[in-house]
């Protein structure tokens, strides 16, 4: 293989496993704008009740991990990148799972505690 073949190949793996300068700051600038909006949101007091606050607060949380995904970490549905998907999956099912599991033990703990004298229970029972 002949030098110049051999960069250009070299060239074709480099643009293709590493992202450019204009994706890293296309992903820093969606983030900044994401965590902004989240703390201007929570600075001014919320909107419309602490739900609907909260509702959108997880859906710029979850924009942000897409951002980073797609921006910082590469994933992506081509072939190559197949792992990196079934990883990704197999991740996020882990974390919900066990943030799922944490408050169901956490409420039926809080459920059947015994109460003490002069004290309320979480659910003001």
């Amino acid at each position: 293989m002949s030098a110049d073949a051999h960069s250009h190949a070299d060239a074709h793996v480099d643009s293709q496993s590493y992202g450019t300068l204009r994706g890293y700051q296309t992903g820093l600038g969606l983030a900044a704008i994401l965590s902004a909006v989240a703390l201007g949101l929570v600075a001014v007091g919320g909107i419309g009740g602490i739900q609907v606050t909260a509702l959108v607060l997880l859906a710029i949380a979850i924009a942000r991990i897409v951002v980073h995904l797609v921006y910082f970490l590469r994933v992506n549905s081509s072939a190559e990148g197949g792992w990196t998907v079934i990883t990704t999956v197999f991740t996020v099912m882990v974390v919900v799972l066990s943030m799922i599991g944490s408050i169901w033990i956490m409420v039926h703990q809080e459920i059947n505690m015994m109460p003490m004298p002069g004290t309320e229970s979480f659910r003001g029972q």
